[in-house]
């Protein structure tokens, strides 16, 4: 038998090994509108505060399920996805290596139980992994919490539950937004699937069983409103190169991605939505609303214009508002074949409620939210409304209020800045104003091609880079902050005005907090660089 069988290592071998702290990141994949969707959606006995993904932190990589096992530098994740975690627990210390994990990872995928076509919403999720994971793969004592682990089969005991199943199954990590993970530096990124590479193109992927068919596009999260990157479908104009300020040796790579505007694209949520506002009886109505969720649908003007009308209908009358908003956002971004907008009336409705303060989109932070998220799309559509382009001079008054209002629902200094609606609320105005932000820059660039660097600042542009860069301390929401980041960064490199808008910055001393930010937030660091660097910094 001598050499035959490897011999196993002594106790006291195993005992001399390092070991490894274990953390288990959770993450709100709800971006905090959880709580009050589904208490809309299910009822209040089935209500759910967040809907949880969960990775283990571990040999300075953060292991993951989604299509098949994943891993890479947590701060790489995090900024690739938007996503950040909501709570880190210590789950304890471990004297496995990363090979011997990863190894216990290698099987699991090619036995099936978490390859790329083994998820299972109920029994085989990200949660799953990380429980199964922690226990087996580590040797740990503690794995995750019972209460995340219930969290599917409490949502679907619900009459609505199993109608919004496929919600969910499309919101594993992978699907929340696109990424832009890189190709594993410093060994930091890998996948372990069956049916073919890296989705995210790390270099040293391990993929067991290579395939020529290409990963599923990644779809956006229809409970944090807004994904985090570009849909595929933008017109070429939309995602040229951003304009950029006039010292080009200035290095803003992240703040570069951002060519185009952040739209809220999610079909998911039609059937439900469209079941909660439309009796079963009325088969006609329901089967025009139905064709939202569809993407090759072809509208006629006159089919679109009688959705606009058939939901402002529902926002007027103060009858399931928030879901006949979650189809209109959705309807602002068709268009019809005659090429007209049909979204002035409806989406200018929306500006007047807002202004007027009427109590149907005003009485509750997620109706609100979800109003902002509608004037979002519609202004970063290919398309925008016709009213727009006279609301955004910058002599315009109602255009000039209507940003103070965002920028009021986007303050973290009101009463009730921590609770998770009103955290949704500040995201969805946030991203308006960063919409508004890139029109402006791009349409303000565009006016006089031969102009000279130095256009002078509007009323509006004065407004949202003041506003953004006003209690910039007191944000503790990163989707949010990291959004007003990125209405800076349009700004500030906005070719025709970018020079004058840092200058501004500069002789009102407001680029303090851009700095010590960083200390607060380092999964920011990259993003604070880039604005302070644009001010000199």
């Amino acid at each position: 038998l001598r050499g035959s069988f490897p011999t196993a290592p002594s106790y006291t071998t195993i005992m001399s090994r390092p070991s490894h702290e274990v953390h288990l990141a959770i993450y709100d994949l709800s971006n905090g509108m959880a709580r009050s969707l589904s208490a809309q959606f299910l009822g209040p006995q089935h209500v759910i505060d967040v809907l949880p993904h969960t990775a283990l932190v571990v040999f300075g990589k953060e292991y993951f399920f989604g299509r098949g096992i994943e891993w890479c530098h947590p701060q790489e994740f995090r900024a690739s996805r938007g996503i950040h975690p909501i709570e880190i627990q210590l789950l304890g210390h471990t004297t496995k290596t990363a090979a011997e994990f990863e190894e216990w990872c290698r099987l699991q995928a090619q036995n099936g139980r978490f390859g790329m076509e083994s998820y299972d919403l109920l029994s085989r999720n990200c949660n799953n992994f990380s429980h199964d994971a922690a226990l087996e793969g580590l040797r740990l004592g503690r794995g995750v919490p019972q209460w995340i682990l219930e969290v599917p089969q409490k949502f679907l005991s619900s009459p609505m539950g199993m109608m919004i199943r496929p919600i969910l199954e499309q919101m594993q990590i992978t699907n929340t937004a696109p990424t832009n993970i890189g190709s594993g530096r410093n060994g930091v990124g890998g996948h372990l699937g069956m049916d073919g590479p890296n989705p995210f193109g790390s270099g040293n992927s391990s993929s067991l069983v290579p395939s020529a068919t290409p990963p599923a596009p990644a779809v956006a999260n229809p409970w944090a409103n807004i994904p985090s990157s570009l849909p595929s479908s933008l017109s070429k104009a939309e995602t040229a190169e951003a304009p950029t300020a006039p010292n080009t040796a200035k290095s803003t790579p992240l703040l570069d991605k951002q060519t185009g505007p952040l739209l809220s694209t999610d079909a998911k949520v039609v059937s439900a939505c469209v079941s909660r506002l439309v009796p079963d009886e009325n088969d006609k109505q329901r089967d025009v609303l139905f064709k939202l969720a569809e993407s090759n649908h072809t509208w006629e003007e006159e089919e679109l214009s009688a959705v606009h009308q058939q939901l402002m209908s529902f926002v007027e009358s103060g009858s399931g508002v928030s879901f006949a908003l979650m189809l209109l956002r959705l309807a602002v971004l068709q268009q019809p074949t005659s090429g007209n907008a049909v979204s002035d009336k409806s989406t200018g409705m929306v500006v007047e409620m807002l202004l007027e303060e009427k109590p149907q989109l005003v009485s509750s932070a997620t109706t609100k939210s979800m109003a902002w998220c509608v004037l979002s799309n519609a202004v970063g559509s290919k398309n925008p409304p016709n009213w727009f382009d006279g609301l955004s001079e910058s002599t315009n008054e109602k255009f000039l209020r209507l940003i103070d209002l965002a920028l009021n629902d986007g303050n973290p200094t009101s009463d009730a800045s921590s609770s998770q609606t009103d955290i949704s609320l500040r995201q969805s105005a946030v991203a308006f104003l960063y919409n508004v932000s890139h029109h402006l820059s791009h349409r303000e660039g565009s006016k006089a091609p031969q102009a000279e660097e130095n256009e002078e600042l509007s009323e509006a542009v004065m407004a949202i880079l003041i506003g953004c860069l006003e209690n910039l301390m007191e944000e503790k929401d990163v989707v949010s902050l990291t959004r007003r980041y990125m209405c800076l960064g349009q700004l500030l490199k906005a070719k025709r005005f970018g020079k004058n808008a840092i200058g501004l910055v500069r002789d009102l001393g407001l680029f303090d907090g851009v700095c010590e930010h960083r200390e607060y937030y380092s999964d920011l660091d990259s993003l604070a660089k880039e604005v302070a660097n644009l001010l000199d910094m």
